[in-house]
């Protein structure tokens, strides 16, 4: 029985990182070189060979002559694609107005990255049941996330939101569903609970353990700093820099959106006290999370010695891009 095991790390807490040390352990396949400058990762975070799957992968099976894409039976998927493509042309310029036109806690709604991730997903929309996608369809929910409960959107935007859950639920399972008939486990590290990022009604695999990241107040606000280090987005005004040592952190723990894959996950692990207090049994629970945790075991001490560099890799980033906060974060934790 295939095995599914997905962990869900927001962006900006060293997904990259813990895929290349705990599912690849030592052998990554890397996207592109390690960018020293930002302590930046570029790696493969799905493991599986559900691989010949994916959009441009060729069959490699020797007895395939000649060697043919790897199609999907299911033409249901292949006529609801047809059906839905000018439906999520029609929603993705509902939410660009939308986000022309309102406002979030007094500020613009920043919308330009998650349109370009709307328009790949409904260029690609055929080819989207073979393989991870959610990084991509949660640009269509991603507003409606961060909605305040005084702004609403009409019924006919809602609707159309609806048949995209529909959609990317049905894709989604589909490929669950190729995987468990192929017998191939898949090990994956992504941004998003995918109740979240692909349709609160989609259906897990029996055999699924999921695990998600938690972060408090104060490291959620040190982790939007590093998000907006590393996208070079850092100015005086940016709305995640502490810009005064007056500045305080929330003496308490609010609610953060960025926590409700927690709430929805098996397990979860802290990224206090996986980078900051460079916890070892906190670091093994993700090794063993993905079955490797013998590898853990046998290189415990270069392993917690190099999530304890990255770490400072990281702060030294933050100590020269946002001083600020790095002085409230040293003097806080």
């Amino acid at each position: 029985m295939a095995k599914f095991r997905e962990f869900y790390v927001p962006s900006g807490a060293g997904s990259n990182f813990l895929a290349k040390q705990c599912v690849w352990i030592g052998n990554p396949i890397e996207f592109a070189p390690e960018d020293y400058s930002q302590n930046e990762y570029f790696i493969d975070r799905v493991k599986s060979d559900s691989k010949v799957m994916a959009y441009g992968i060729r069959n490699s099976d020797p007895t395939t002559a000649p060697a043919k894409y790897y199609d999907c039976p299911d033409k249901s998927i292949i006529s609801e694609s047809a059906r839905i493509k000018p439906i999520l042309r029609q929603l993705d310029k509902s939410l660009v107005e939308f986000a022309k036109h309102n406002l979030i806690d007094g500020m613009k709604i920043n919308d330009s990255n998650t349109h370009q991730d709307r328009r790949m997903v409904i260029e690609y929309n055929g080819h989207i049941w073979r393989e991870e996608f959610s990084v991509w369809t949660n640009a269509f929910f991603h507003i409606l996330h961060w909605l305040p409960s005084s702004i609403e959107l009409d019924n006919s935007v809602l609707e159309k939101i609806s048949q995209a859950e529909d959609f990317f639920a049905k894709c989604r399972e589909y490929y669950y569903d190729e995987c468990e008939r192929n017998n191939w486990d898949v090990f994956q590290i992504s941004h998003t609970h995918p109740f979240l990022s692909i349709s609160p009604r989609l259906k897990f695999p029996s055999n699924i353990d999921t695990m998600a990241m938690e972060l408090d107040n104060e490291m959620n606000m040190y982790n939007n700093a590093l998000i907006d280090i590393k996208m070079n987005e850092i100015s005086p005004d940016n709305y995640f820099i502490i810009r005064d040592k007056e500045d305080k952190f929330p003496e308490k723990s609010e609610n953060l959106f960025i926590n409700q894959g927690v709430e929805l996950s098996n397990q979860k692990v802290s990224f206090r006290k996986i980078y900051f207090e460079n916890d070892e049994n906190e670091i093994r629970r993700m090794y063993d999370f993905f079955d490797n945790e013998d590898y853990f075991d046998k290189n415990r001490v270069q392993i917690v010695s190099e999530f304890r560099q990255y770490h400072k890799d990281n702060m030294r980033l933050v100590e020269e891009m946002a001083p600020k906060l790095y002085e409230q974060i040293n003097g806080k934790v």
